[in-house]
């Protein structure tokens, strides 16, 4: 697993604070408390900016996420339960919502994937989003798809399969599962596909696929 340097923004810094900050570090990790004006001065890492006592948009946002640049991983904690929609966060590349009673093991759990490049959102959530994405495409980039589509043309037939697979969501041993392959083989085929598309995880892949309207391509 990279060690990938976290950020713990928060206005807040309580007892809750220096828990969380505890958990962490039983992941062998730099744990860094910051200000949001000075996280984009840091090194790449993820940021888990606490969402109490923060101005909040119609969807339950933390507005200051507008000050996190894309370089950096995003992900919300201490949210309250249900107070968050999840759909929206997807979409503002928020890869994460804890919750105030998330128990310890289960947050342990979601910052292994954040660090793994992986969204901490159910299936539902991300494929319900990724289709709702998707339904934009023709009226937004018709006129683009011509102009596009080689870059989708160096990918083969099977790892087209892997790519539309991975952006619904399926971890690698579901996608060994759905195609009768071996995990082994499902990572070798995301190599290649990162080599080809020149990204670095799932959410890069996904924010690809969107962007080259590859999902026309998939069905082809």
């Amino acid at each position: 697993m990279k060690k990938t340097p976290i950020y713990i923004v928060s206005t807040v810094p309580d007892s809750v604070i220096s828990k969380l900050t505890l958990i962490l570090q039983t992941l062998d990790l730099k744990i860094v408390q910051t200000d949001i004006d000075k996280v984009d001065a840091l090194p790449d890492g993820i940021v888990l900016l606490d969402a109490r006592e923060s101005d909040i948009d119609e969807h339950g946002i933390p507005v200051q996420i507008s000050k996190i640049s894309a370089k950096h991983q995003l992900a919300l904690i201490n949210v309250t339960k249900d107070s968050v929609n999840e759909y929206i966060c997807v979409q503002m590349r928020i890869k994460a919502a804890f919750s105030r009673e998330i128990e310890t093991d289960q947050l342990l759990k979601g910052i292994r994937c954040l660090m793994n490049g992986e969204w901490w959102f159910s299936r539902k959530v991300l494929s319900q989003t990724l289709s709702s994405l998707f339904e934009t495409v023709p009226t937004q980039i018709q006129s683009q798809i011509p102009k596009l589509k080689p870059l989708a043309e160096g990918l083969t037939k099977r790892e087209k399969t892997i790519v539309k697979l991975v952006c619904q969501g399926d971890k690698n041993q579901e996608v060994a599962d759905t195609l009768n392959i071996s995990p082994h083989t499902v990572k070798t085929h995301l190599y290649s596909i990162f080599r080809k598309t020149e990204c670095r995880n799932r959410v890069e892949l996904l924010n690809w696929a969107k962007q080259h309207a590859l999902v026309y391509q998939l069905m082809d």
